[in-house]
């Protein structure tokens, strides 16, 4: 009885070797495959090695064939080496396959800044009252096209503020070409707000031969989850308009 069963045990992986398949965790086969895996709450987990030099074909494997894989558990940024999946290629590197995440740590550890909102903004109604005559801040509002790109969707279109989406250091880039109908000189004032607290104001400059303010507001601030920030313009002389500018948020950690 157990001869005729280790027959059988035989003659089944013959089998299997035969259809150059092995399967573990179920019955069903896949012709194009050679090593199949089925489970419901279990994974595949490969080698985790740590590359420490991307040509080197002595650790943490002894000359490895191409398209050998591990998951590699170094980071090295100035060597280009990156936490994660990673393969040997034809050319004789390790080759990482990092995620978005992964990269965002990347950037993160090397205090590169990430952008993760930018806005076009467009021409603007026409403001009648200055700063001068009693007029106060313009909130600048954005339409949907103006958006170009809201990684955390953190721009709130009903209150024209935006949501930081987790504590840290940012950078804020708020600048306008504006024009006053009159081209009567003055002064435009860009300000940010944060929770209707003046974070930082910034005064332009008038070119009378354009009859255009420029202003340019780039400022680093460190920040809370869930602040609010609102950006707003005003100009010392009536009737100023936003011509055209930018908005952007960048995310250092």
């Amino acid at each position: 009885m157990k001869f005729k069963i280790i027959i059988t045990l035989l003659l089944t992986i013959m089998a299997i070797m035969g259809s150059a398949q092995v399967i573990i965790g179920s019955a069903n086969s896949s012709p194009a495959a050679i090593l199949k895996l089925d489970a419901n709450n279990k994974a595949l987990r490969i080698p985790n090695l740590s590359v420490t030099n991307r040509t080197n074909a002595v650790t943490p494997i002894l000359s490895p064939a191409n398209g050998v894989m591990i998951y590699n558990t170094n980071t090295d940024i100035n060597n280009d080496i990156a936490k994660g999946i990673t393969y040997w290629g034809s050319d004789s590197k390790y080759h990482s396959q990092a995620s978005y995440s992964a990269t965002e740590a990347v950037i993160s550890s090397s205090q590169i800044p990430l952008l993760i909102f930018s806005a076009a903004i467009g021409q603007k109604p026409n403001v009648p009252v200055g700063f001068t005559a009693g007029g106060g801040y313009t909130v600048l509002n954005l339409s949907t096209p103006e958006i170009l790109f809201d990684k955390y969707l953190g721009w709130n279109m009903t209150n024209n503020q935006f949501k930081i989406p987790s504590t840290g250091i940012y950078m804020l880039e708020f600048v306008t070409d504006m024009s006053n109908t009159g081209n009567n000189g003055g002064t435009p004032v860009l300000r940010i707000t944060k929770g209707g607290t003046t974070l930082i104001s910034i005064s332009g400059r008038f070119n009378n031969v354009s009859n255009r303010m420029y202003t340019t507001l780039i400022t680093t601030q460190n920040l809370s989850v869930n602040d609010l920030l609102d950006f707003r313009y005003v100009y010392t002389d009536n009737n100023y308009s936003i011509q055209t500018g930018t908005l952007n948020i960048y995310k250092y950690q």
